[in-house]
């Protein structure tokens, strides 16, 4: 019977680390639509919204990276809203360098991270769950 009694606590204790762990997502934006962006930021506060300390960061890369500069970003107010609530913004210096872009267009509220597929595939690594912008 001690042996039972051990087992069912063991299994409690178990399940509710799991059910307290912080869940982590890794958003991969490529696109430069600003209907898919609208999406994913409304997509992230519904995240947030219903699991508040849920690790978020956004990989932008491709012609997405037009939305992270300061002369040329659309979603200004919902990128600083979502930064002050811990969501990374990460853009691509591969896709910047690709553009022309100098690294000092891009707004403080983003990391600069080397090649985008590297920083989605070191994020998965480290347990978060992959998704993939769209509408």
């Amino acid at each position: 019977m001690q042996g039972l009694k051990f087992l069912l606590v063991s299994a409690l204790v178990i399940s509710s680390s799991f059910l307290k762990a912080q869940s982590k997502i890794v958003w991969d934006m490529p696109s430069g639509d600003t209907t898919q962006q609208r999406v994913l930021f409304r997509q992230v506060n519904n995240v947030l919204a219903a699991a508040p300390d849920t690790k978020i960061e956004i990989v932008f890369h491709g012609n997405s990276v037009y939305g992270l500069l300061k002369d040329t970003g659309y979603f200004k107010e919902q990128i600083i809203a979502l930064h002050k609530r811990g969501v990374v913004m990460a853009v691509c210096n591969n896709a910047l360098k690709m553009r022309n872009i100098n690294t000092n267009r891009v707004i403080p509220e983003a990391v600069i991270v080397p090649v985008a597929i590297l920083e989605l595939v070191k994020k998965q690594e480290e347990g978060s769950s992959y998704i993939k912008a769209a509408n």
